[in-house]
């Protein structure tokens, strides 16, 4: 544990991972620092595009038994219109793909320590100092740590500590109520995305069942998850509808609050801020951490770019910054834009809607660049 590292990433989970690991190809000392007393046994659904399947497989740590999304109808309730898109179309195995937070974040460890990056878990930090060589960290086990380039991949933890770092937020007023349901209906790996007046409805398949994400209001929340599984079931039929089938099982209902998070930069003196550390987006199209990932194959491949003594300074800083403002400010404009048109009939009546979701149907060009936004973000 002697030597400072040239690169610490204060965050273990699936951004600052495959960071590390794709780093670790410089050859560079790198040491990832995490709160949390060992891995996530976090079971919550993630969605992961094609890309990001990509992303993972070039550094062997993509987690086994994920399942793969052929699919993804699209629809509105209390109107026309729906598209549907298709794997096939784009010309790749599967669109997405779904696994547990615990087991990427598992297989994310275990190639760490097959190539020799150490981890560090219960390491909270509790004071970082940045100066014009290095950045200094104190961590709770009484580490303390010089730097050449920190990296935030904390989800905001630790943002507060660093000078001339601001967010711009909106809060939604939406909840999230997440649940694991299983239908009367095989899925086939198709999952769905059902716009209505309260707010995105999303099925996304998880092995045989589905991961659901309702959006209601908070008082809406509350009193879904109030409800005994039977009423439950039944508020979800009549609000969702019988595309996927018979809802007929529910477990692990949650909910939480949905806001949109920016920041105004995402570096700072010797540091860069990556996933929600950086963004936190509404849940809709499943965006936020195949952004956070496509963050870590930027900042890796600017760390790959510089003279390992030019790492954390000025210039490798700001060609980052600059290798993120498309993709990032369209991801985030896409997913709030969808929020806003799609649960406002004021933006965006129901008419509206319906039309351009049957544009997409009958447009196959129009489908297909949606598509590839969807897995690749805003390229070029």
């Amino acid at each position: 544990m002697g030597s400072d590292p040239v690169i610490a990433i204060v965050g273990a989970g699936p951004v600052g991972a495959t960071l590390a690991a794709l780093a670790a190809r410089e050859g560079l000392a790198i040491e990832v620092f995490e709160a949390r007393p060992g891995p996530a046994e976090d079971p919550r659904t993630l969605a992961l595009s094609h890309a990001s399947r990509e992303l993972l497989e070039s550094i062997r740590a993509w987690p086994a038994g994920a399942t793969p999304i052929s699919s993804i109808h699209v629809s509105q309730k209390g109107g026309p219109g729906r598209t549907l898109l298709e794997a096939e179309e784009q010309g790749v195995p599967a669109l997405g793909y779904t696994t547990s937070f615990a087991a990427l974040t598992g297989s994310l460890a275990r190639r760490l320590a097959e190539i020799g990056i150490a981890v560090r878990y219960g390491e909270a930090c509790e004071d970082i100092a940045l100066g014009t060589d290095a950045a200094h960290l104190r961590f709770s086990g009484g580490r303390e740590v010089d730097a050449a380039l920190l990296v935030l991949a904390d989800g905001g933890a630790n943002a507060s500590r660093i000078p001339g770092v601001a967010f711009r937020e909106k809060d939604y007023d939406q909840h999230a109520v997440v649940a694991k349901v299983v239908t009367d209906r095989e899925h086939g790996g198709r999952a769905y995305e059902r716009f209505t007046p309260q707010g995105p409805v999303a099925l996304l398949p998880v092995g045989a069942q589905f991961a659901l994400v309702y959006t209601a209001s908070p008082a809406e929340a509350r009193r879904l998850l109030a409800l005994d599984d039977a009423a439950f079931l039944d508020e979800l039929q009549s609000h969702f509808g019988d595309r996927a089938g018979r809802f007929v099982s529910v477990a692990q209902r949650a909910s939480f609050p949905l806001k949109l998070r920016a920041i105004n930069a995402p570096v700072a003196q010797r540091t860069a801020l990556v996933g929600n550390a950086a963004q936190s987006l509404h849940p809709i199209a499943g965006q936020g951490l195949n952004l956070g990932l496509r963050d870590a194959a930027s900042l890796a491949a600017v760390i790959g770019a510089t003279e390992p003594g030019e790492i954390g300074g000025v210039p490798m800083l700001e060609a980052y910054r600059l290798s993120r403002v498309r993709d990032t400010s369209r991801g985030v404009a896409f997913t709030d834009f969808l929020t806003r048109a799609f649960s406002d009939g004021r933006r965006l009546p129901t008419w509206g809607r319906g039309l351009a979701l049957t544009a997409f149907d009958l447009f196959p060009p129009a489908r297909r660049a949606l598509a590839e936004r969807m897995i690749h973000g805003a390229r070029g």
